[in-house]
């Protein structure tokens, strides 16, 4: 059996004159003692005494990573609101809260627990990324370049909220129902077979039939949520082309709301940029030559030229778009 393992917790990450749900370890002469039991009020004033005397990290027990996650997720908002925490600290814990729980959806898509707990992780990233370039910026470098479904959800909501952002759109409404839409595009999946999902090979006829219900299963499945309906056509419209010979509608641009644009857009590429179980991940430079190319026709040009206008701040974080 695994022993528990204790986890460092930085002191800006709990909140104060408030109940801490976990038991808080020192750790002292190799040893972990406990410091303060959970379901009691950690306090202002007990912090200042613990900074007072250069203690600046506690630690918390975990059993599996779940618990750890769980830490996080209930002190989110509080870490997301500290300036004391940078961007960086602050982009990685949201992010690491993102992947997990879009997982749990994919995981168990009937449990609405987890679709509620999706809306606040949306709510979280538009309200960060709006007030923080450089967390924007730490959320796009820690894109997954190996495609699970949820790590490419949350990619895919990330680079949606920050292309909308890019053209203009700042009501934090429609970005928060755009994020929605996005993080849980591909929720439709969850009901497809996976042996079509993982299989190596190109899909025949017959499974790639299959295939093409999920946007709508998606939809289905979303119908009685909290979901606003700018969200649900989102994930029916993700596979839509601008020229109508996008599934399942076969929708014209005319047809197609500009979120439902930016959801696809953002879909193709990381779809592309990622390790698939039937191909390498492509270049940004080599998505983007056949987005423009091969795929002419399929998106707005606009917003396909605003979107690679947008990665190339990348380079600030060390992965520019490579020309080959």
């Amino acid at each position: 059996m695994t022993r528990p393992a204790f986890y460092p917790i930085d002191l800006e990450f709990l909140a104060v004159d408030s109940v801490c749900e976990n038991d808080l370890y020192l750790h002292q002469a190799n040893e972990f003692i406990l410091y303060r039991a959970s379901q009691l009020n950690f306090s202002n004033d007990e912090k200042n005494r613990l900074l007072d005397s250069s203690i600046r990290i506690l630690y918390i027990q975990c059993e599996t990573e779940e618990t750890l996650r769980r830490f996080y997720e209930k002190n989110l908002p509080n870490i997301l609101s500290n300036p004391k925490i940078n961007s960086d600290k602050k982009a990685t814990v949201l992010h690491e809260c993102a992947v997990d729980i879009t997982k749990k959806i994919f995981d168990k898509p009937h449990l609405k627990e987890n679709i509620g707990r999706s809306k606040q992780i949306v709510d979280h990233t538009v309200e960060l990324m709006a007030l923080d370039t450089n967390a924007f910026l730490k959320m796009i470098s820690l894109s997954s370049h190996d495609y699970y479904t949820y790590n490419h959800c949350v990619n895919v909501m990330t680079f949606s909220i920050a292309l909308l952002s890019k053209l203009g759109f700042n009501d934090f409404n429609l970005l928060k129902k755009t994020g929605y839409g996005a993080l849980l595009h591909d929720i439709g999946k969850a009901k497809i077979p996976l042996k079509i999902l993982n299989k190596p090979s190109s899909l025949n006829e017959e499974e790639w039939a299959i295939m093409k219900k999920h946007p709508s299963i998606g939809y289905d499945m979303l119908d009685q949520t909290f979901l606003p309906d700018l969200g649900k056509n989102i994930i029916v419209q993700h596979h839509e082309k601008i020229n109508g010979t996008g599934y399942p509608h076969g929708l014209k641009i005319h047809e197609l709301p500009i979120v439902s644009q930016v959801v696809s857009i953002c879909d193709a590429y990381d779809a592309m940029t990622s390790n698939r179980c039937y191909q390498k991940a492509l270049s940004p430079f080599q998505a983007f030559d056949i987005i423009t190319q091969k795929l002419r026709g399929y998106f707005d040009p606009y917003l396909v030229e605003q979107f690679i206008h947008l990665l190339n701040i990348k380079k600030e974080a060390g992965i520019a778009l490579k020309h080959g």
